[in-house]
């Protein structure tokens, strides 16, 4: 098939290498600004345009009539999308005999929106989704599903063990939508008849990876796990002043109770970590960062706190 490439992320990029390598031609390429975070940036797109001697457009609106009129000109047959800010809407989604699919990291029809894997960590979910679906241009993420994969959620599932395993997913999964796309036997997923509600997923700041240790210390884990690599990291302060930055750590299951205000520290684990004292329960901080060097102490004269506490 003929396909246009829009919107941005490795997942995208590397998913239009993998239809090349499977016999489909790349037609249009079409990006928008990276995330700090992302792996791919504006240029990579632009590379890909050049090496497949195709059009590229840096488009800040997917949805403008100029850039409708190049994707109608382009003769895409579909396109596939990862990422895009905006919705595309009814235009766009229309300008494509076969539309638009979209890979989703969420497990649709609840999880839609913005950083779902990190909300479904967050949440304590079983399992992390990811689907390709057809756009919809009156709904986030509300198309159609031509196809999902799910991945079991434990307490050993950060979220950078999660983006690795959607880069050998979606490219896999954008192959298998188009081969589905010419199937005329095969019949979508509608997402209107499952009965479920959606849950609209917002983006997540740096500044969220705020530690609150009066919370219990599972939900602490959870936080760690759905802030790490390649994100900021969960954090708190040494004594209100120095920033730690918690990459790994794990929720204990004692056998006693401690008296101890929450966020202090009160000895080392048996896994060589340092112990937090939360509203239930203890957290052992695996690996943790301390602002401008150093190791952080593992003696109960010391207390991890938000600075806000320290600096009013």
């Amino acid at each position: 098939m003929r396909l246009a490439v829009l919107g941005r992320t490795h997942w995208l990029l590397n998913s239009a290498e993998h239809c090349i390598a499977e016999g489909h031609e790349v037609v249009l390429v079409a990006t928008a600004k990276a995330s700090p975070e992302y792996r791919a940036k504006e240029t990579d797109f632009e590379r890909l345009a050049l090496r497949q001697e195709v059009p590229f457009y840096l488009a800040a609106d997917i949805n403008g009539e100029e850039f409708v009129s190049v994707l109608r000109s382009s003769r895409a047959d579909v396109a596939i999308s990862v990422n895009w800010p905006v919705l595309v809407r009814h235009a766009a989604c229309a300008a494509l005999p076969l539309g638009i699919l979209n890979a989703h990291a969420g497990d649709l029809p609840r999880y839609r929106g913005n950083a779902c894997p990190n909300w479904a960590i967050l949440r304590g979910e079983p399992h992390v989704g990811v689907c390709v679906h057809a756009m919809d241009p009156t709904s986030v993420d509300a198309g159609p599903i031509y196809c999902r994969r799910r991945l079991h959620l434990d307490s050993n599932v950060y979220i950078g063990d999660v983006y690795a395993w959607l880069d050998g997913a979606v490219p896999a999964m954008f192959v298998e939508a188009i081969g589905r796309l010419a199937d005329p036997a095969f019949v979508p997923e509608d997402q209107r008849a499952s009965g479920i509600t959606p849950l609209r997923c917002h983006p997540r700041r740096p500044e969220d990876g705020l530690i609150d240790w009066t919370l219990p210390a599972h939900a602490i884990a959870r936080l760690v796990r759905a802030s790490s690599h390649p994100f900021a990291g969960a954090f708190t302060y040494l004594e209100g002043t120095r920033k730690v930055t918690i990459w790994r750590g794990r929720a204990l299951d004692v056998d006693h109770e401690e008296l101890a205000v929450p966020g202090q520290i009160i000895g080392r684990g048996a896994a060589g970590g340092v112990l937090v004292a939360c509203g239930a329960s203890l957290f052992e901080a695996e690996n943790a960062e301390v602002e401008n060097g150093g190791t952080l102490p593992a003696t109960n004269r010391f207390r991890l706190t938000r600075a806000a506490i320290w600096s009013t």
